[in-house]
């Protein structure tokens, strides 16, 4: 039991060290005023009084917050003439985040779904092949 207690002695010394013991004697934060914001008041159409209650301001019936949203972006592959024979796509938003970066294929149609942020938009597609003949395909998708 001794060899276990000289053991952890040096493990927990610096985190008794560190812990710290009351305020330090420094008092500069209690003479601090707090500033009081009155409440924001609103008058009611149908009660004719100032109130903040929620069921006096009730919210429309059309509101809503769009945060994410699903989108799909289809690709006609019959359109791009590329020889190479890997092709790879890139997709990315506004801020140059990469949404979507990998290796398709030669099928009739790609279809991509992403669930972005709604303010991501302008997209950024690009199409390219590792052959130098290919020049890369870019487009910009805009929100619908």
């Amino acid at each position: 039991m001794n060899k276990f207690k000289l053991f952890m002695l040096p493990l927990a010394l610096p985190l008794l060290l560190n812990c710290g013991a009351g305020d330090g004697g420094d008092n500069s934060s209690a003479d601090v005023d707090a500033v009081e914001t009155p409440p924001i008041e609103n008058i009611t159409e149908d009660t004719a009084h100032h109130t903040t209650l929620l069921k006096d301001n009730p919210n429309s019936q059309v509101s809503s917050v769009k945060i994410f949203d699903n989108y799909s972006i289809d690709i006609d592959m019959k359109e791009i003439n590329m020889q190479g024979e890997f092709l790879f796509l890139k997709i990315i938003d506004k801020h140059k985040k990469a949404l979507f970066l990998g290796q398709v294929v030669h099928h009739d149609n790609i279809k991509v779904p992403l669930t972005i942020v709604a303010d991501s938009f302008p997209l950024v597609v690009e199409l390219y092949s590792e052959s130098k003949e290919d020049k890369t395909i870019s487009y910009e998708v805009y929100y619908d």
